[in-house]
């Protein structure tokens, strides 16, 4: 076992190919030790359990799930990707693919127990929905919150106000609401006519 030396990744690849041709639409070998995949979201889940049994690989452990919002693509709207480690090869996987708004993709939490947090992260912060969880509940906003913060859709000012008043020293929320003082800007420069 160990470490794959760089000569043997040329058939550490060539297998993992040929075996999993069928999963992936893309490949690429970035370094020497880092492989990103890209695979269509209904081959997800069939791709990353055969690569945690597969002896080829034997990813070990899910290290995090990513999502990056898509503005300028048209046919997808959610690029995730997965990182995985393997402690036996000492390689990084990354497995990467693009799903469109209203489409829920199959948890992996049966394969990985560090999946429940990032799944209910991504669908906390993101709206993305994923089947076959079961505890899919927010972990990082309040229950009560609306919408979902990362999502380009989302007011940066946010729908509703929490404050502190002291007068009833009781924590009050209220819908969100700006003073007509601060929509006005100055856009003089006062260091313009600074002189030594």
């Amino acid at each position: 076992m160990g470490v794959i030396l760089l000569k043997e990744y040329r058939f550490f690849i060539l297998n993992l190919l040929f075996f999993f041709k069928i999963y992936i639409n893309f490949f690429l070998f970035l370094r020497y030790n880092l492989f990103l995949f890209c695979v269509n979201y209904v081959n997800l889940y069939r791709f990353i359990f055969l690569l945690k049994i597969q002896n080829l690989c034997r990813i070990s452990s899910l290290m995090d799930v990513n999502v990056v919002e898509l503005t300028s693509n048209l046919s997808f709207n959610f690029q995730i990707t997965y990182s995985f480690w393997s402690f036996v090869y000492k390689i990084r996987i990354f497995i990467r693919t693009f799903i469109k708004n209203s489409i829920a993709l199959t948890s992996i939490k049966s394969l990985f127990s560090s999946a429940d947090w990032l799944e209910r992260e991504v669908w906390d912060m993101f709206g993305i929905k994923f089947l076959l969880h079961g505890d899919l509940r927010r972990i990082l906003t309040d229950y009560g919150f609306k919408g979902h913060p990362l999502r380009k859709t989302f007011p940066l000012t946010g729908y509703i106000e929490v404050r502190y008043d002291d007068t009833q020293q009781f924590t009050i929320t209220e819908a969100v609401e700006f003073a007509q003082r601060f929509r006005f800007f100055k856009f003089n420069n006062p260091w313009r006519n600074w002189k030594i």
